[in-house]
C-alpha cells in the first residue's frame, strides 16, 4: 500500500522513514517486487534497437536491479553501464560498460564499480535510458536522493533541455511515494518512475 507522507518532515527525517519502509518489507515481497518491476519496464520499452543504459546495483532495501540486469543482459542490442564515482577530474559522475565479466571494485561507499580505465567511462549524455535510484518520489516526477547530489549535477542539462536524452527513469517501491517532496531549482525531475504497480509517466514523449 502506498504510504502518503505529511509534512512537517525534515529532509533528514524524510528519508530516513522511507528507507525505515523499504527495509520493512520482507525478502519474499523484495523479490516480488523486483520481478513485477522488471516485467513492467519490458512491457513498457520495447528495447529492440541499439540503447546505451544506466542501471545501478540495488542495497539498502533498494527496489531490486538483479532481475532487471540479469533479462536485460540476454538483449544483445543494449550495453549496460554503471555509475563511476571515481571517474575523470571534471565530470561529477561516469558510467562504466558493465558485463558478466567484468571486474568489479569497490568505491569510497562500499558499492561496487566496474574496475575499467577512467578513460573509458561514458559522461550522462551519452546514455540513451537511465534507471536512478532514489529514497523518495512523488506524482510529479520530483525525487529524492541520498543527499549526494551525484545524479542531479550529472544531469544537470537536462534542466534547460528536458527532451533530451537520456530518458531519467526513477526505480522504487510504490510504498516511497510521498505527497509533496519540495524541490530545488537545481533537482532533475525524473521522466517516469517503475515501481512494482507499474509506470508512472511524468514527461515520456516516447518510449
Amino acid at each position: 500500500m502506498t504510504q502518503l507522507y505529511s509534512p512537517p518532515l525534515s529532509a533528514a527525517e524524510l528519508r530516513k522513514q522511507l528507507r525505515q519502509a523499504r527495509n520493512a518489507l520482507s525478502a519474499e515481497q523484495q523479490q516480488q517486487h523486483a520481478l513485477q518491476a522488471c516485467q513492467h519496464l519490458l512491457n513498457h520499452f520495447p528495447l529492440d534497437k541499439p540503447c546505451k543504459m544506466g542501471v545501478f546495483l540495488s542495497q539498502d532495501g533498494e527496489l531490486g536491479t538483479q532481475p532487471l540486469i540479469a533479462a536485460l543482459w540476454q538483449k544483445p542490442q543494449l550495453q549496460l553501464y554503471l555509475p563511476a564515482l571515481e571517474t575523470l577530474p571534471d565530470w561529477h559522475m561516469g558510467f562504466s560498460h558493465y558485463t558478466p565479466e567484468t571486474p568489479m571494485k569497490n568505491n569510497t561507499f562500499g558499492i561496487p564499480e566496474p574496475d575499467i580505465p577512467l578513460e573509458a567511462h561514458l559522461a550522462g549524455e551519452a546514455l540513451d535510458i537511465v534507471i536512478m535510484p532514489l529514497v523518495g518520489f512523488d506524482r510529479m516526477g520530483n525525487r529524492m536522493g541520498m543527499g549526494g547530489g551525484y545524479y542531479d549535477r550529472t544531469f544537470a542539462f537536462k534542466l534547460q533541455q528536458t527532451d533530451s536524452r537520456p530518458l531519467l527513469i526513477g526505480w522504487a517501491h510504490s510504498c516511497q511515494q510521498v505527497e509533496k517532496l519540495d524541490s530545488q531549482p537545481w533537482d532533475v525531475p525524473l521522466d517516469a518512475i517503475i515501481t512494482e504497480k507499474g509506470l508512472l509517466n511524468f514527461r515520456l514523449t516516447t518510449a
